[in-house]
């Protein structure tokens, strides 16, 4: 199961307030760049977010019942970027990737009990 997000700064800025993270880094564009980005950073539970929507598309309420994922970050997102995420259900291997390459790897699997 593949599907793409399309990442914007209102986007970022909304999940923000849903989760408290006030990190300037995620709102000020010139800090960031000053801190050698491109642009404010995405937060990282916002991508691993998208995954768990792939998660869902392949494996149903399966996923919201039973389902568990292993991450590791591997570079930022940035507003503007679009995000692919892509499940591989017989291995449960996952890719978040953006223009630049992967953005985040994961292993999804289902408890089988």
């Amino acid at each position: 199961m593949k599907r793409e997000f399309e990442v914007t700064q209102e986007t970022i800025d909304r999940y923000g307030v849903i989760n408290g993270d006030r990190d300037i880094i995620h709102y000020d564009a010139e800090y960031a760049k000053q801190r050698g980005f491109r642009g404010t950073l995405a937060h990282g539970l916002m991508v691993q977010g998208y995954a768990n929507v792939v998660a869902v598309d392949t494996y149903g309420t399966n996923w919201m019942e039973r389902g568990e994922i292993e991450v590791k970050f591997v570079r930022p997102v940035f507003p503007g970027d679009t995000v692919t995420v892509d499940l591989d259900d017989s291995s449960g291997a996952l890719t978040a990737s953006n223009q630049d390459g992967p953005v985040m790897v994961a292993i999804a699997t289902l408890r089988t009990a």
